[in-house]
């Protein structure tokens, strides 16, 4: 229902298959993009100049000069205002960054990233962007050489996500510990590919090889919401993008996502948002379309 954009997309190479790539932001063309989408990649957009707003799954941010912007894959993301912006732009795929990383949980273990319930945005003090620009720099250079060095790409991408890593722990008050955060997103991927079939936690409990009341105490730690509350949240987030975008009626929204009842769905969509899905269809489409 929604486009699945690759980096080649926003390259406008739509014959190359692209992994990684940095660019000043004024040197890009501006995004060509007004209509909502999602992304196989990762995308950090640091903006040093102008402003922009931005919608990731009906949440508006804008975002002012000095701050991080983070798109994760599978995430809807709309252009809303593109108003000249300075900065830079990173895309990278999970499969170029963890390529010959011996811990494959290390993109997990970003709290930043893959997470529907953070902040997507991180404001940086000057002495932070002064270290960042560092990395960033070096990495544009790799980036510019006749033939770039891969491995060299991944070890300047891996010490700057790390440090974005620092940075977010202390302006957040420190951030669970990386086992939570690797369970939580593994929980997450998980409900990516399950959500229509509503499984109980216990399903993705035993998936995940810990306990419900585990699971429990990793959801609470992280979001403040019991699992069983995620697990139905995802299917909620869904409900919202067919309700917004398609032209399925409640009833055929309900069977899509597994709800035999669609009365039932309709109450626990409205406990989830405040409103009836009518109501919220109204709303969105009046925005969105």
């Amino acid at each position: 229902m929604f486009p699945l954009y690759s980096i080649h997309h926003f390259r406008n190479q739509p014959e190359q298959r692209i992994e990684f790539f940095i660019d000043r932001i004024e040197d890009s063309p501006d995004p060509q993009v007004d209509i909502p989408h999602k992304h196989n990649f990762y995308e950090i957009m640091w903006v040093q100049r102008g402003a922009s707003r931005q919608a990731i799954d009906y949440q508006e941010y804008q975002i002012y000069a000095g701050t991080l912007f983070f798109i994760s894959p599978g995430q809807l993301h709309l252009f809303e205002e593109w108003d000249n912006v300075e900065g830079y732009v990173l895309m990278f795929t999970e499969e170029f960054f963890l390529l010959n990383l011996q811990n494959k949980n290390t993109l997990f273990e970003l709290s930043y990233l893959d997470n529907l319930y953070a902040q997507p945005l991180l404001e940086l003090t000057s002495a932070d962007a002064a270290e960042l620009q560092v990395l960033f720099d070096l990495l544009s250079t790799e980036f510019g050489q006749p033939i770039p060095h891969d491995d060299s790409l991944r070890a300047l991408l891996l010490v700057l996500l790390n440090q974005i890593q620092r940075k977010v722990n202390v302006q957040r008050e420190g951030s669970p510990s990386t086992h939570y955060q690797a369970v939580f997103k593994q929980l997450n991927a998980l409900l990516q590919k399950h959500y229509i079939d509503n499984w109980p936690v216990s399903y993705y409990a035993d998936a995940l090889n810990i306990t419900p009341h585990h699971l429990n105490t990793v959801t609470r730690t992280i979001t403040g919401q019991t699992a069983g509350e995620i697990v139905r949240g995802r299917s909620i987030l869904e409900a919202k993008r067919l309700l917004t975008f398609s032209d399925q009626t409640v009833l055929q929204i309900a069977d899509q996502l597994g709800y035999n009842d669609s009365a039932y769905f309709a109450r626990t969509f409205k406990r989830q948002t405040g409103l009836a899905p009518i109501t919220f269809r109204q709303q969105m489409s009046q925005k969105y379309r």
